[in-house]
């Protein structure tokens, strides 16, 4: 009996990119024998009534749903009515707010850059939080990087270069949902991004930023290439995977001085770059995984 798969993304992404992740997935399907289909979170209609989740149309009828998008409420509906979602809303969860991911992978011994929580502040002022950011300095020197709590390719990421730009940063956002980090100067603009599924490692490629911009994200101009990462690398990769539970996770490693540490733990990432960098089938080791 041919599975059926849903393949949920986000509303925002591009149109072009979507079709061509469209047709990576619909050739793996078909190689694989799988029925599958694709919306974004926009398109599936589900509600609350008494003790049951339903839904319109047939979207609780499939065996899974991949998640390339973060709305972890659909991704909670869809569980509820028997879909097994990739990965889980739980995870969905820990890895898009920041703040809970750091958390995570600190308490269970996954390399990281030094953090710093802000708090959370119900009538902010500059004077309130001075004293809580100077510590910050002291302990992570400056520059600072100043990251949202949410918020993907590049987006609410800063680099502080002097206090006073570290507080201008935190006015402009009231204070609210923000972490402080270490940077990683011997890293600056440049990261290795590493595709995990079930705890394996298939693809990887080195991302470097345009000149001047410490972020190395694609989206803002920067450039990918091949890369196979070391030993050091891959433990410290799969470990980031297990820590958050992730059937499958785009791990984004910083190279220190003091070795390999981890950027950041994805649930979504463009798979058509992993296909043109390193000529790997992540849609079809995505769909062999679950069948």
């Amino acid at each position: 009996m041919r599975g059926k798969v849903l393949v949920v993304h986000d509303d925002t992404i591009n149109e072009e990119v979507f079709k061509e992740k469209n047709k990576l997935f619909v050739e793996a399907a078909r190689r694989n024998n799988i029925f599958l289909d694709y919306k974004s979170n926009a398109q599936i209609y589900s509600y609350l009534d008494n003790n049951n989740v339903k839904c319109h149309d047939s979207f609780g009828t499939y065996d899974y749903a991949i998640f390339f998008n973060q709305d972890i409420q659909l991704a909670k509906n869809l569980e509820a009515m028997g879909v097994r979602v990739t990965n889980s809303s739980k995870t969905i969860g820990l890895c898009s707010n920041k703040a809970t991911m750091y958390q995570m992978l600190a308490r269970n011994g996954v390399s990281i850059p030094k953090t710093v929580i802000c708090p959370t502040l119900k009538n902010y002022s500059r004077l309130k939080i001075m004293p809580f950011l100077n510590n910050a300095i002291d302990d992570l020197g400056l520059p600072i990087v100043v990251k949202g709590w949410y918020g993907d390719s590049g987006q609410q990421v800063y680099l502080a270069n002097t206090k006073e730009q570290l507080y201008q940063i935190i006015d402009e956002h009231q204070g609210q949902d923000l972490l402080l980090q270490e940077f990683v100067v011997e890293a600056s603009g440049s990261d290795i991004r590493i595709f995990v599924i079930k705890n394996k490692i298939v693809a990887a490629y080195r991302r470097q930023g345009t000149s001047g911009d410490f972020r190395s994200n694609l989206s803002l101009g920067g450039t990918m290439y091949n890369y196979i990462p070391t030993y050091a690398d891959e433990q410290l990769a799969v470990k980031a995977a297990k820590v958050m539970d992730c059937d499958f996770a785009i791990v984004d490693i910083l190279k220190s001085i003091n070795g390999p540490i981890v950027c950041e733990v994805n649930t979504s990432a463009n798979v058509n770059n992993f296909a043109q960098c390193c000529d790997v089938d992540i849609p079809g080791l995505l769909l062999k995984s679950i069948k």
